[in-house]
């Protein structure tokens, strides 16, 4: 397996974990298991740190359209929004805040 290779299975994994998450389901054996084979393939050399981290934000961005650091920052806004008791969340269509 080549580099290429490595990243695509890495990409297809990630994308299957997002649309997962996208979806409100969860499943920790293939999170963990994509976690490892990434681990793995920094440790032997075959994908770097940067490569890694590429991949995984085209994986997210492919199904979330936005940045991890975007949608980070957007669900912690939100989050505080609530807590301080902000209504405006409650203006935002229910077709927007199903993105969370």
């Amino acid at each position: 397996m080549n580099k290429q290779e490595y990243l695509n299975c890495c990409y297809e994994q990630l994308l299957r974990i997002f649309q997962l998450t996208k979806n409100h389901q969860k499943d920790d054996k293939s999170q963990f298991r994509t976690e490892g084979f990434i681990h793995a393939g920094k440790n032997l050399g075959v994908i770097s740190q940067e490569d890694a981290v590429k991949i995984m934000e085209q994986a997210h961005f492919d199904v979330f359209n936005e940045s991890i650091t975007s949608r980070k920052d957007r669900k912690t806004n939100l989050k505080e929004a609530i807590t301080r008791g902000d209504d405006s969340y409650i203006n935002i269509p229910a077709y927007e805040r199903s993105k969370d």
